[in-house]
């Protein structure tokens, strides 16, 4: 990317203002159909994204709001973004990544990339009036970027910043009229700091400034609950935090998410989670850490403990963000699986926690700096396995009847799926399988532990012989694969713009479509989570996975 371009040349004349800025659009793709959903990515860039048609999901760092057809939103850089069709609906969306370069008052006229403060508005966009020429300039930007025309691709990019000139112009004209959602965001985030109050749907509403009626039609529409079982979601996950790893009295903690009546917030409590305030904190007492690696929370999500600091982040791991964040007292960075090192172990440093759960292979002076704060245990599972790790874990922490619980859940499910399989004439256990991943315009063997285990361990399938020979075909083209005896290709697809292109190019390709596995539609598309990681829960939600796709092929 470029980020310092200098445009001096002598005799250039000067710009008569000293923050002029102009705009480069990297890349843009169309989304629809089987495209869909788009997991959560990190965005690098400016990113703008426009529905088409239909209605989405759409979930924003921490946040899910509708997108419906005609509006737009913009995700700044180092953030994240995925999209869901809304059941039912026919959705094309739009996605362009692009920069923001401004000239300083330096006399070298040099543009370096920065976003303008306050350009880009944050929430969504209705488009209005310029619903039908932002569609024509998404197509003609989309197609004229593709052409090996040089003239043609300098086209899209005056286009694109042609729409973007509207879109911004619009947004400026339509926003208190049409920007409902950013409306029902401010309310969310008033309810998500003040919870402890008296709140009621009339005040809520108020602060909308919309009807009572209306504001608990749009904000259940848009959220997937009404405003009060919102708000009670909200107080019960802030009273797990303030009861992990504390003596806190009932009353207190009944008191500071909202209830007055400590017997009341009991019952709400005991609906809500299966077990009373008082049983939550005699199980929850210890202050334990996960430090390092999130797929230690696929430990201990089986053995029903709730951390009080781990890493969650809405893409690196997403599952735990999910389950996790609303009621996890400390989040750690999860980037790139403990990329801020020096920050997590501040936060751990404060936290005063008990325990320390690490992952196998944590530096030994990072180690020992864990060793300052609390005891500590290293994770072992990808020597001893996973089964044998997690009922360690449990003797550790006095949850062996809790181990002992979830897995006679899972060989049942263990069971059942293979006994399914047996019955399935379309995937016998005589069925090679190729498990593949896909990264920009490259193929290779994807032989993580966790989908070996379960395709040829768990479930007995037969590897493909192309496996034998990856030392000289990973990675490889799809010239390898048009003798494979490939019964089943597994794909796992990195959720980039370059690698969504490839496959898309790819599946229209004559090799691709001649392929035996592709023409009997024996191709199984899979999410990075649960199959890149070798954990309790994610071996379970493979095996789930995996009876979909059974029932699915044999209905």
């Amino acid at each position: 990317m470029l980020t310092n371009y200098n445009t001096h040349r002598p005799g250039a004349r000067q710009s008569s203002g000293g923050n002029a800025w102009t705009i480069r659009l990297w890349e843009m793709g169309i989304y629809g159909g089987q495209e869909l959903p788009l997991d959560p990515c990190l965005t690098w860039n400016m990113v703008l994204i426009i529905l088409l048609e239909g209605e989405a999901s759409m979930e924003r760092n921490e946040q899910v709001t509708r997108m419906a057809k005609g509006t737009a939103c913009f995700c700044p850089p180092n953030s994240t973004f995925g999209i869901r069709a809304v059941s039912g609906a026919n959705v094309s969306i739009a996605v362009f990544q692009f920069s923001v370069f401004q000239t300083g008052d330096s006399s070298d006229h040099a543009l370096c990339e920065g976003v303008p403060a306050g350009i880009f508005p944050e929430g969504m966009i209705g488009l209005a009036s310029a619903e039908d020429r932002v569609h024509h300039w998404a197509f003609s930007i989309y197609q004229n970027s593709r052409h090996h025309k040089l003239l043609k691709q300098w086209r899209a990019q005056v286009d694109f910043q042609e729409m973007l000139y509207e879109i911004l112009e619009t947004s400026g004209q339509s926003f208190n009229n049409q920007d409902k959602t950013r409306i029902l965001e401010k309310t969310r985030i008033y309810m998500e700091e003040h919870y402890g109050e008296d709140l009621t749907t009339e005040q809520l509403a108020g602060i909308a400034e919309l009807s009572p009626k209306y504001f608990a039609e749009v904000f259940k529409k848009t959220y997937g609950s009404g405003v009060m079982e919102f708000l009670t979601q909200i107080r019960m996950n802030k009273a797990k935090q303030l009861m992990l790893g504390t003596d806190r009295l009932l009353r207190e903690v009944a008191h500071q998410v909202g209830y007055r009546d400590e017997f009341y917030f009991s019952r709400k409590f005991k609906k809500e989670f299966g077990l009373s305030p008082s049983a939550y904190m005699k199980t929850h007492k210890n202050k334990l850490a996960v430090y390092g690696s999130s797929s230690i929370l696929g430990y201990l999500i089986p053995l029903e403990v709730t951390p009080y600091a781990a890493p969650l982040h809405p893409k690196w791991s997403r599952y735990y963000h999910q389950s996790l964040a609303p009621i996890v007292p400390v989040h750690l960075s999860a980037y790139r699986q403990n990329h801020n090192k020096e920050e997590n172990l501040q936060k751990l440093g404060a936290s005063q926690t008990d325990l320390i759960l690490c992952a196998t292979g944590v530096e030994p002076r990072e180690k020992e700096r864990l060793k300052e704060i609390a005891p500590i245990y290293e994770m072992k599972e990808d020597v001893i396995g996973w089964e044998a790790q997690l009922r360690e874990l449990a003797e550790l922490l006095g949850r062996m009847e809790e181990a002992d619980r979830w897995l006679e859940g899972y060989n049942r499910k263990r069971a059942d799926v293979c006994r399914k399989l047996r019955n399935e004439q379309d995937m016998s256990l005589n069925s090679r399988m190729l498990p593949l991943r896909f990264h920009r315009n490259e193929l290779c063997l994807n032989q993580g532990p966790g989908i070996n285990e379960v395709l040829f361990g768990i479930l007995g399938f037969m590897p493909s012989s192309l496996m034998d020979n990856n030392a000289h075909t990973n990675p490889f083209t799809t010239s390898h694969l048009v003798d494979c005896d490939a019964d089943h290709l597994w794909l796992l697809i990195r959720q980039d713009t370059e690698t969504l292109e490839y496959w898309k190019t790819l599946q229209s390709s004559p090799e691709w479509i001649g392929l035996p596995a592709v023409r009997a539609g024996r191709v199984h598309v899979l999410s990075s989570y649960p199959w890149r990681e070798y954990s309790p829960v994610a071996i379970l939600q493979m095996l789930e996975e995996v009876e979909d796709i059974i029932s699915v092929n044999n209905p």
